[in-house]
């Protein structure tokens, strides 16, 4: 819409995370695009007024984190893989915790593990959850949009749009990939870059079927869910030299974590997230009721006489047929193992696969994405 032409919205993946010896620095200073960094130093924690009488002016996120370290050193010294709610109730049941105590855990919870990995507590692994590494450096955003990125790598290349693959089928001698529309491409290799939800779904077939590692793999790890929904202003209301907002609230998680792109891109706009179980018990609201609770939380935030938004955009992963989730995350019983038995080439090379769900080092990223991909080229070459 106009509203938004001088701002790209990111409706997936916005950030480079960690621009040190990222392989997406070097390419996006090959796309030219520009990028500005927002920092989650540059924050401000709201209190909602329904806990003030608890005295939780000030949630102590070490205190937080202290509790997160435990239930993960007791899930450790166990010989089968913990839920992180399993063993954070292990350790510190939450009915034993004063309200002032519970609300800080689980805003902390919400916030770094739910979103953060887009899993529910009860289904992200207490064993592997955050096994992965990091660049250093900033988090940097695009202006101008992620696409600038993708539009930059398409150069040169065919891409058919509109043929959504059913079948493929794979041996020694060559690949057919059978379209719904019809067509069929031959070719001597294929690369697999859809992501897991769709892998889960069974969406498209693989003749002959995909080997017990690699099903089993695509059935262990989890398919996480996180949605943005960005609100547009006539102007900013809110401290414009600050990027992200938290509010801790009676339902931890539900419009509890917030970037402001006044600070970055100089647009009046507020991002909320939605994560785990609460993103998907949001989805199924409609437009205006979601706007509605959203501002609940802005007005919480900033003040009663915050004005309604002049533009809204939002997303529904998991109802989108072509990604059925937003990233992947280690679910209990799944392992690191897991993701490199997906990106492993199966016979005479004809068959690999890439994406975010391949990368042990670096899952639910765009760089383990892309470092992933070429992974499977140069497989698949030698």
């Amino acid at each position: 819409s106009n509203a938004w032409a001088d701002l790209p919205i990111d409706l997936g993946a916005s950030w480079i995370h960690g621009t040190k010896d990222n392989p997406l620095t070097a390419l996006a200073a090959e796309a030219k695009a520009a990028t500005v960094a927002t920092s989650y130093d540059s924050s401000l924690l709201h209190i909602d007024p329904a806990y003030a009488a608890l005295g939780l002016d000030d949630p102590d996120s070490d205190w937080a984190e202290a509790q997160v370290e435990r239930a993960m050193a007791w899930a450790e010294k166990r010989d089968k893989d913990a839920s992180l709610k399993q063993a954070l109730e292990a350790v510190s049941p939450a009915a034993k915790l004063s309200p002032f105590r519970r609300a800080q855990r689980d805003h902390y919870l919400a916030g770094n593990y739910e979103q953060e990995y887009a899993g529910p507590l009860d289904r992200l692994s207490a064993w592997h959850v955050d096994d992965s590494k990091e660049f250093a450096g900033d988090d940097v955003l695009f202006p101008g949009g992620y696409g600038q990125i993708a539009t930059h790598l398409a150069k040169g290349l065919t891409i058919k749009t509109g043929h959504v693959v059913k079948l493929v089928e794979w041996d020694a001698n060559g690949v057919s990939v059978i379209c719904d529309n019809g067509n069929v491409f031959l070719g001597d290799r294929v690369i697999v870059t859809v992501p897991l939800g769709v892998l889960k779904s069974g969406a498209i077939t693989f003749a002959p079927e995909l080997p017990p590692r690699k099903a089993k793999a695509i059935d262990r790890l989890g398919m996480g869910l996180l949605n943005k929904h960005f609100l547009r202003f006539e102007k900013p209301f809110w401290p414009t030299d600050v990027d992200w907002h938290e509010l801790v609230k009676p339902d931890p998680g539900k419009w509890s974590q917030w970037v402001s792109f006044t600070k970055a891109a100089g647009k009046p706009v507020l991002l909320g997230f939605t994560g785990a179980d609460t993103a998907k018990a949001v989805e199924a609201m409609d437009d205006r009721a979601i706007v509605a609770e959203a501002m609940a939380a802005v007005r919480t935030m900033f003040g009663n006489s915050a004005p309604d938004p002049v533009a809204v955009q939002m997303t529904r992963w998991s109802r989108d047929p072509f990604a059925l989730g937003s990233y992947s995350y280690n679910a209990v019983g799944s392992t690191p193992a897991d993701r490199k038995a997906l990106a492993a080439p199966e016979v005479g090379g004809a068959l690999a696969f890439a994406g975010e769900a391949c990368s042990a080092d670096y899952p639910g990223t765009v760089h383990g994405a892309l470092l992933s991909g070429s992974d499977a080229v140069r497989k698949l070459l030698d």
